[in-house]
């Protein structure tokens, strides 16, 4: 009703909050989704001159959240080695939607979902991160390094934000959690 008072329309989706990672990785997906992190093509839709919109991952097809998150060649092996190391069977993603909602088909109690969901978008988190130092730094990570930055930052992200956890690394690396 308070929308409908200002002339708001409610969201057809909305991207679930997480409180075991810091607001801005939970950010960073809500902007994916919504397509307003600064990629190429979201940058010239604005008005910015850019002369490549080639992402800047593969070289392959323009720079949009959802082909460079979820859709790159890198993103592809990458999601399927977190899904690997979760114990998981892959998903098909077409979409961030698609990733944005896989902690509700996984199995297990509501920590270990919610644990799967911080897994995911640390994810993303550390995708765009690792567009911003290849676009600005000129620095590249390798794959295996990727995935290991997702499971040291997501495992410190739960173990401090998450209340009445107790959970070591050795099981945190196997993904062997609540």
């Amino acid at each position: 009703m308070l929308l409908a008072d200002f002339n708001r329309v409610r969201p057809d989706y909305v991207v679930k909050r997480n409180n075991w990672i810091p607001k801005k990785v939970g950010m960073v997906a809500w902007r994916a989704y919504m397509e307003r992190l600064p990629t190429r093509v979201a940058l010239q839709r604005r008005g910015i001159t850019i002369h490549n919109l080639e992402c800047i991952l593969c070289r392959e097809y323009c720079e949009t959240s959802d082909h460079l998150l979820v859709s790159s060649g890198f993103a592809q092996i990458v999601w399927l080695l977190v899904f690997q190391w979760c114990k998981t069977d892959p998903i098909i993603a077409f979409s961030l939607r698609d990733i944005l909602d896989a902690h509700q088909k996984f199995g297990g109690s509501d920590k270990k979902k919610k644990a799967f969901h911080v897994v995911c978008l640390v994810t993303l988190w550390s995708i765009w991160n690792l567009r911003n130092d290849l676009m600005f730094v000129g620095k590249t990570k390798s794959i295996a390094n990727v995935v290991e930055e997702i499971k040291v930052k997501s495992f410190i992200w739960v173990k401090h934000r998450a209340k009445e956890v107790n959970m070591s690394w050795d099981q945190w690396r196997v993904f062997d959690v609540f």
